[in-house]
Order: C-alpha cells, then sequence, then structure tokens
C-alpha cells in the first residue's frame, strides 16, 4: 500500500477549505438577492413622521415633520401622505420623533375649540383661578402638578370681643394642574399682570373653588404620586397661636387709664362653683341625708 505524500494531503485539505469558503459565499450572495426580491415585491408608500418631537399644544412647523418610507400592508389608520396636510395643524398629544403623525394626534381643522377641551377628562370641569408667585408655590407649580387647594375666609364663630377671626383650611385635595398662565387685572387704576392657575375639579369642586377664590387662595404642592385624602380642622388666628405666649395672670386691657380684667377671667370669675346644701329627704319611715347645689 503507498500512502500519500504530504504535499498531496496538504492540496486536498487546502482544496476542502476553499469549497467550503465558495459554498458559504455564495449561500449569502443567493440569500441576499432573495431578500433584495421579497423587497422590490413589497408596496412602499411614503407617510409624514415627526422629524423631532412635536409637544403638546403646539402647532406643527414644517421643520418638525418629513416624509418616511412605510410598508403600504402597514401603513397606520389616520396617517398623512403629503407633509402640507399636517403643517399649522394644533398637536393635542405629544409625537415623539420618527413616529407617524395620525388623524387622531391633530385637533380638527374646522371649528377648532382649543387644546384645553381635549385634556379635561370625562366628568370633569376646567376652572381657571388667579393667583401670585408665591401662592403657586414659587413658579414650581406646572401643568400636571398634584396640588391641594388652601382657602383663608372669614371664620363663622365669634370672638370673645365680638369680632371675626379668620381660618385657614385645606377645601380642596390631589387636584391637577391643566395649564399655567396669566391675565391682566386693573389694580389701582392700572393694568397688571396676574398668574392663573387652571386646575381640572369635578362640578361639586368647582363650586368650591369659585366660592373660595373670592378671598385669598393658595396651593400646595404634592409628592407625585401621593394620592392620601388628610381630614383636617383648619387653623384659626387663635389656636394658631394657643400656647405659644404666656397668659398674664392680671389685667391687660386698659380703659380710661384704669386696668380691667380680660374677657376670659371675667368670665370665669363670673362661673363661681354654687355651695353645697345638705338635705333630709323622708320616704315613708326612711330618713336619708342628700347633698345638693
Amino acid at each position: 500500500m503507498v500512502l500519500p505524500s504530504r504535499i498531496t494531503v496538504v492540496i486536498a485539505a487546502a482544496a476542502l477549505v476553499l469549497a467550503s469558503v465558495s459554498a458559504y459565499l455564495v449561500y449569502g450572495y443567493l440569500t441576499k438577492k432573495e431578500k433584495e426580491a421579497a423587497l422590490a415585491k413589497l408596496e412602499i408608500r411614503q407617510v409624514a413622521v415627526a422629524a423631532a418631537d412635536i409637544p403638546f399644544g403646539t402647532r406643527i412647523n414644517p421643520a418638525e415633520v418629513k416624509l418616511a418610507d412605510w410598508p403600504k400592508n402597514n401603513t397606520p389608520v389616520g396617517s398623512f401622505a403629503d407633509i402640507r396636510q399636517v403643517e399649522g395643524r394644533l398637536a393635542i398629544s405629544h409625537i415623539p420623533a420618527g413616529e407617524p403623525v395620525l388623524q387622531s394626534n391633530l385637533a380638527p381643522q374646522n371649528g377648532e375649540t382649543g387644546v384645553m377641551s381635549y385634556i379635561i377628562r370625562p366628568g370633569k370641569r376646567a376652572i381657571t383661578v388667579a393667583v401670585n408667585d408665591v401662592v403657586g408655590v414659587a413658579g414650581f407649580v406646572l401643568p400636571n402638578s398634584m396640588v391641594d387647594v388652601v382657602a383663608t375666609v372669614e371664620s363663622p364663630y365669634g370672638r370673645p370681643n365680638g369680632r371675626r377671626d379668620l381660618i385657614s383650611k385645606i377645601v380642596l385635595q390631589d387636584v391637577r394642574v391643566l395649564a399655567v398662565g396669566q391675565i391682566l387685572e386693573q389694580r389701582g387704576g392700572k393694568p397688571v399682570t396676574v398668574p392663573t392657575v387652571t386646575l381640572d375639579v369635578s362640578p361639586e369642586d368647582a363650586e368650591k373653588l369659585a366660592l373660595a377664590s373670592q378671598n385669598k387662595v393658595q396651593l400646595i404642592l404634592r409628592h407625585v404620586g401621593d394620592s392620601d385624602i388628610t381630614n383636617t380642622n383648619g387653623v384659626t388666628v387663635a389656636t394658631l397661636l394657643e400656647g405659644d405666649a404666656p397668659k398674664p395672670a392680671h389685667p391687660v386691657f386698659r380703659r380710661n387709664g384704669r386696668p380691667r380684667k380680660r374677657p376670659g377671667a371675667i368670665l370665669a370669675a363670673r362661673t363661681v362653683r354654687p355651695p353645697e346644701v345638705n338635705i333630709e329627704v323622708i320616704k315613708g319611715s326612711l330618713r336619708t341625708n342628700e347633698s345638693f347645689r
């Protein structure tokens, strides 16, 4: 038996490697051509997509949209084939870059009612109240923030001197902010700019807020995700200062140069405890002594 020489073995191995590489290249080429043929058979159309993020509540300008290829059999419902059909339209939702611009993303062309009508939740109402920079939590209240509403009004309960006290109380809780803006008001005969906040409330809460806004209204910014409702009794000037300052034991009010007792001291002096009276009670043959006031 004659064994093959080393040169023969090397040549055979090289031929086998070359054959394998050739087969792989041919397979790759045929696969690529197959995909190209499939894509050639697929119908393509162009649709308008967002060239950059389009914020909610803004009108679309030509630089924010472009045409992009899209499979015809997978075209989104409500898409546009012409950029001119979406230019100047009002976006009623955020459209991310690269996403098709759909009819559902835009306000109607005829009889537009404004963006606010589209963001109010069913069963809710939008009500706008005037605030100031401090009341608006120094500018930290933004659309979609959650706030509580505090009203400061005259207390219905009288004070010892007959004057009315002020009371501050949380009247609305976990309210969504729809918008933040400004209005012009006449104050002292001059126009001034007053910040405003539009809130998303129920009809019943709208009535409360309309009444509270006739007085001083402040907003409390809530933590994100905190929807707990807290019951409070409110605070008056009397309860605010209660226990903070020592109460004098002697008269503090003066009239015509003469000191007189505080109303509380007078009331305490008048409520003197009556003395006890011992009475003998006779019931038949039974006699008992009982104490009465």
